[in-house]
């Protein structure tokens, strides 16, 4: 009981410092200056953007973790073995969505603005 409640404790911290790296990170090239243009506002939205598809992909991995995790102790149960199928397929799924919606993001992007 006590092993399951420090295991606990530390997923949580280590999920917690994994979703706060990649924004402290990105913060570093954040313009200084206030928004004075257009160009700022495209340039704001487009680090939050990638923020979040960051934010997306380490949740991936964690989910494919869990769903891993979940198959190694299932030690024969079929409904534990389902359960990290359902996780892993969901997860994967999640990945090829964000693949393709950035994909088109920057196939419009090319549509609207050719010369960039």
């Amino acid at each position: 009981m006590i092993y399951t409640t420090k295991l606990k404790a530390a997923t949580s911290s280590i999920f917690l410092s994994l979703l706060v790296l990649p924004a402290y990170a990105a913060a570093q090239s954040l313009p200084s200056a206030p928004i004075s243009s257009y160009n700022d506002i495209v340039l704001l939205l487009e680090k939050a953007v990638q923020w979040m598809y960051q934010i997306f992909f380490i949740l991936a991995v964690l989910f494919i973790l869990v769903a891993a995790f979940t198959y190694l102790r299932a030690g024969g149960d079929a409904a534990q073995v389902k359960k990290a199928q359902t996780i892993l397929k969901n997860a994967v799924i999640a990945i090829v969505i964000a693949l393709i919606s950035t994909a088109a993001s920057v196939i419009i992007q090319n549509f609207i603005n050719p010369h960039n």
